[in-house]
């Protein structure tokens, strides 16, 4: 299956489908571990609009799976932002395979080192791919804080 996956950069007529797949994924991982207030900042964060309005500033990656949307990624800077995986998918290599095409993205962008804020539910992922914690950090959307890990790849051609 993760043989037959593609990659392409994201597409405004995109956001509908990203919005819904990283709104189920959250509802549940999540949700349980957030506010009632937090959660409407999320929604809002990942809205079929705001997704439009990242499109044009980050690199945002589709993963697809027999031309289905199956995970998102997106590097602003040196930070990754915004990687999901479909629910269905979770457990099968599909976030490995998504990361290895973001970390190969970055390095032929002239990269050496990466760096994103990972939620709790995902340091193990992340720990088992060689992430490093940095440290503990509150990130503020629309006013509201969500407490999250910074957390540091350093990346090299193989």
């Amino acid at each position: 299956m993760i043989n037959q996956l593609t990659f392409r950069l994201a597409h405004d007529k995109d956001a509908e489908g990203l919005s819904q797949m990283i709104t189920e994924n959250a509802q549940a991982m999540l949700l349980p571990h957030y506010t009632e207030n937090q959660w409407n900042v999320f929604i809002k964060y990942y809205s079929p609009e705001e997704i439009r309005n990242k499109i044009k500033k980050q690199y945002t990656f589709c993963a697809e799976l027999d031309n289905k949307i199956v995970g998102t990624i997106a590097l602003d800077k040196d930070f990754i932002v915004g990687f999901y995986t479909r629910l269905e998918c979770l457990n099968q290599g599909v976030g490995k395979s998504i990361m290895q095409h973001l970390e190969k993205f970055a390095l032929d962008k002239g990269l050496n080192k990466i760096q994103l804020a990972a939620s709790p539910e995902g340091l193990s992922f992340y720990y088992k791919h060689g992430w490093k914690k940095i440290k503990d950090i509150t990130i503020e959307h629309y006013g509201v804080g969500f407490k999250e890990i910074l957390m540091v790849k350093q990346i090299k051609k193989e």
